[in-house]
């Protein structure tokens, strides 16, 4: 079955092309514009005598649709493409990113640089969870169900939550230990 857009079994080569020419206009097109004379012209008489005998303004609405539902299909096709591309160089670039983070010692870091990492790696690890990365409201439960008071742990409970962390994040407990030392502003650790 032909599409509307396309020629008629009955229309004439000259009233074809006229349709083209209003089609493809867009949606802005008129008949004075296709026709490209005066409104009083004979050409745009004859332009509006085949515009009503074919169906031109739903044939050029078919057309736009077409065009409308092939442009979202290549778009989409191109999100796929980009996505598919974008998470190989991904994968890719984790590796080297992962080979120069095996590198890294513990002592070379600052306090502020493990710090920075550490929210970092925190925030990849919930959007990979599929967890939001900012946390609006926390609530803990303390000894007895009653909420955590961070402020009133001791240096000691602090430096404790601090290398478990670290050490669930991969980190000997050396390295956990310099890092929490640093981070609590130890002397001996920087």
């Amino acid at each position: 079955m032909a599409e509307p857009w396309e020629r008629l079994k009955y229309e004439s080569s000259k009233a074809y092309a006229a349709f083209c020419a209003y089609r493809d206009l867009g949606p802005d097109r008129s008949i004075v514009k296709a026709a490209g004379e005066p409104e009083t012209s004979p050409r745009v008489r004859q332009f509006k005598k085949w515009s009503s005998g074919n169906r031109w303004v739903s044939r050029a609405e078919a057309y736009d649709d077409e065009m409308d539902r092939q442009l979202r299909a290549r778009n989409e096709k191109a999100r796929k493409e980009m996505a598919d591309r974008h998470a190989k160089m991904a994968v890719l670039g984790q590796g080297t990113v992962l080979d120069a983070l095996r590198r890294i010692k513990a002592e070379d870091l600052t306090a502020g640089e493990a710090v920075r990492w550490l929210d970092t790696l925190v925030k990849i690890e919930r959007l990979s969870r599929g967890e939001p990365t900012d946390i609006q409201k926390a609530e803990h439960s303390g000894p007895g169900g009653g909420p955590m008071e961070f402020a009133n742990m001791t240096d000691d409970e602090r430096r404790a939550e601090m290398i478990r962390c670290l050490k669930e994040m991969g980190r000997t407990d050396e390295q956990a230990f310099v890092i929490a030392g640093q981070l609590m502003g130890d002397e001996s650790a920087k």
